[in-house]
């Protein structure tokens, strides 16, 4: 079944609406576009061109008060739109007042919820008409809604930006301790109002903290009645109950006389979704996901929203839980992110275009070099574009181990050694880009780290961002997890070993058996000699090895350095460097992969089973092309409650608030942005703030796994300029104070 208002659409970048009457897609006229009555249900497809191809994100929006006809029609027709544009399109339940912060980021600088729908005419604003006493609520600080609310003063709150209309006055009630970028935009919108609904022929007036006990009274007059003294708080979240809020189920759906869900074991993996199946994934933080195998019954395919809808009654979620379809073959990145390292990188296939703007100057249109590329990228670090400079700069090393010792003069020369069992503060200082002293604090922990000694680096890491000041970053990074900057200022000569304080830092084994076998086992890996490479230790396990690294085995008769097949000359050769610096005194034989005598295998138990899992490299490359990049805002009560709000998607530098935090998560690490005028209570939140997020995503990674870089304003690195469109170093000292927006927006009334 086609439609020809659909002959048209997705063929150009942009966005296409279209309104449901009678059963049918009606295109909704441009100009309205923002403007959604809550009688109504809408289709509205997103187009967007990535390298020279279309990309569509097809959304059906419901109205609050809209009828379950117009709900149906609209869900239906978003699949025959679909169909039209080759069943490619991502699909996305939208409900009014809880719609994804995708939808929102096409509507700037607010959506609005207009009363009425197509069957009443749609209510229509007359422009320049006087409009009639009104009041409109602004909810959210940063994606922000627009709904029109009964005009009197239990109406009002603490917590939320009113604006008033009556005649041609317009009154914008600005909470106490609003965020300066909701500040721009809730004025962004009065003026708004003003210049299209009004034809510019109408008076704003500001109501803030600021403002005059004549001007609040006015305010209050106009209204009809109350004061600020009478407005209440309103703290009402959009949460809803789950078993467990940060758990992700898989479901595979069997469609029948009932339907029947059969759950799935973690951890879930892409080969477990078969192309002949339906399956639901809910993952509680971005809603619920349908996935259509590409060889699924077509009848089935088209009535899978009754589906979501019985599931999410099932489970007695509210109806406005965000639902998203996704085909086999077009799964976007946040359905991914939740699977054991989706395997986008494959053999013979190009990567060009999924690796971040960073890594683009790695890809060549050929395939084989496109998967090299991948391989070193992979190999080479987490963070690879956080290079601050070239690891040129001076570092001092602090070791937390029960107490704390400065062992700087044992990283000066020669090989540098991080045991697993301690942690270190490294304070690395150099000439930043302007030729400024600048500053890195990097907080490495070791996987076998002890909780205070922990809690005691993450305290000298505060310490230090506060004595510095200035252009200081700090970096917490966790074993396994070293960026290619951090790699870089030991010059590639890095070596993680097992062992402790409380055993001399004599050798050791995981089988804790040293002494009887002298058998250890290193894994040596990197890109660049000189660089990145680095040695750590691994259990002594012949499954550890990987066809595309190379290990050190060291034995009480020997040491063998071990190449594997797809191995890479520069770390065959510091292998060899590593044995001459570390493991002294033995023999040296080189074994290729394949040609392994037996004294080998016995050394580390046997010949291992093939793997299943892809190599590392890959796992890492895949991890970064699957995770979206969010960028989310943080706010913390008085009461030390944490809350977030996810921004557009395509989030700029002026979502940035200077007295407020954001969190720009890339999968591979979290950025912590401070603006310069942020609260003391903010920035002493910090790690309960990481914390939460982490433990809130539903995603496979944790408080201790993951990368974070803390950034403050005017101090950013650069890979962190990067990821926004466009950065301007002197766009901070160019905003407009709040004084000089509001005498703006005066100076712009009518007379």
């Amino acid at each position: 079944m086609e439609n020809p208002v659909f002959e048209e659409a997705g063929n150009q970048a942009g966005i296409e609406i279209w309104t449901i009457e009678n059963f049918e897609p009606v295109p909704f006229d441009p100009k309205y576009y923002g403007k959604f009555y809550n009688g109504d249900s809408y289709i509205v497809l997103k187009t967007t061109e990535e390298s020279s191809s279309l990309t569509h994100d097809a959304h059906f929006w419901l109205g609050s008060k809209t009828t379950q006809d117009k709900k149906g029609s609209a869900a239906i027709w978003t699949i025959t739109l679909d169909d039209m544009l080759g069943g490619r399109a991502v699909h996305h339940r939208e409900v009014q007042g809880h719609e994804s912060s995708l939808f929102l980021s096409y509507f700037k600088p607010a959506i609005r919820y207009l009363e009425g729908g197509n069957e009443s005419g749609f209510n229509e604003v007359q422009t320049n008409a006087g409009a009639e006493k009104r009041l409109l609520k602004l909810s959210g600080c940063d994606n922000m809604r627009i709904e029109e609310v009964a005009a009197e003063a239990s109406s009002l709150t603490k917590n939320h930006c009113f604006i008033l209309e009556n005649e041609h006055d317009i009154f914008v009630l600005m909470p106490e301790g609003a965020k300066a970028t909701q500040r721009r935009k809730i004025i962004s919108v009065a003026n708004k109002l003003r210049d299209e609904e009004h034809n510019g022929r109408a008076t704003i007036e500001i109501i803030d903290e600021f403002s005059s006990d004549e001007d609040v009274n006015l305010f209050f007059e106009t209204l009809g009645s109350g004061s600020m003294d009478e407005l209440v708080s309103d703290d009402t979240s959009e949460s809803y109950t789950r078993s467990d809020i940060s758990a992700v189920y898989l479901y595979k759906v069997l469609d029948g006389d009932e339907q029947e869900l059969v759950s799935m074991n973690k951890p879930y993996k892409q080969k477990h979704l078969a192309s002949d199946a339906m399956y639901i994934l809910d993952t509680g933080d971005t809603g619920v996901y349908i996935w259509l195998g590409s060889d699924l019954d077509a009848d089935v395919k088209r009535k899978y929203h009754e589906i979501a809808g019985k599931y999410l009654e099932d489970k007695g979620y509210p109806s406005w839980v965000h639902v998203t379809r996704v085909s086999e073959g077009a799964e976007s990145s946040t359905f991914k992110q939740y699977f054991h390292n989706w395997d986008t990188v494959r053999t013979g296939g190009s990567v060009r275009g999924i690796i971040s703007e960073i890594d683009s100057g790695y890809f060549s249109g050929d395939a084989e070099e496109s998967a090299a590329a991948a391989r070193t990228i992979g190999k080479s670090a987490t963070a690879r574009g956080y290079m601050p400079d070239q690891g040129e700069g001076s570092l001092t090393v602090t070791r937390i181990s029960g107490d704390q010792e400065d062992v700087t003069d044992r990283f000066q020369q020669g090989t540098s050694v991080l045991y697993q069992s301690e942690v270190y503060v490294i304070t690395y200082k150099y000439q930043n880009e302007n030729e400024e002293d600048a500053w890195v604090v990097y907080l490495w922990i070791g996987s076998e780290a002890s909780d205070d000694d922990k809690e005691a680096g993450q305290m000298l890491l505060s310490q230090l961002e506060e004595d510095l000041e200035g252009n200081v970053t700090s970096v917490k990074v966790p074993q396994g997890k070293e960026s290619k900057h951090f790699l870089s200022i030991f010059k590639g000569s890095l070596v993680v070993l097992f062992g402790s304080k409380d055993d001399d830092y004599q050798p050791q084994n995981s089988k804790k058996s040293y002494e009887e076998d002298q058998t250890r086992l290193f894994r040596v890996e990197g890109t660049e000699t000189g660089v990145d490479m680095r040695a750590v230790q691994v259990a002594e396990e012949s499954n550890v090895l990987e066809d595309d690294d190379v290990f050190v085995l060291e034995t009480g008769s020997g040491v063998y350095v071990w190449n594997g097949k797809d191995s890479d000359p520069q770390e065959q050769e510091a292998a060899l460097k590593f044995v001459e610096n570390v493991v002294k005194d033995k023999d040296v034989t080189v074994v290729e992969q394949g040609d392994e005598p037996e004294e080998f295998w016995e050394a580390l138990g046997g010949i291992p089973e093939e793997k299943e899992e892809p190599s590392a490299w890959r796992m890492v490359v895949n991890r970064r092309v699957t995770a979206t990049r969010t960028l989310t805002a943080v706010s913390v009560g008085v009461a030390g409650r944490v809350k977030f709000e996810d921004l557009d998607t395509e989030f700029s530098q002026q979502d940035l608030s200077e007295d407020g935090v954001y969190i720009l998560d890339t999968g591979e690490e979290l950025y912590f942005w401070q603006g310069a005028d942020v609260t003391e209570r903010v920035k002493s939140s910090k790690q309960e703030v990481i914390k939460k997020y982490i433990e809130d995503d539903g995603l496979d990674r944790t408080v201790d796994s993951a990368v974070v870089v803390t950034v403050k304003q005017g101090a950013e690195p650069r890979v962190f300029k990067k990821l926004f469109p466009d950065w301007d170093d002197g766009m901070w000292s160019k905003l407009s104070s709040y004084e000089d927006m509001k005498n703006s927006t005066k100076a712009a009334n009518s007379k």
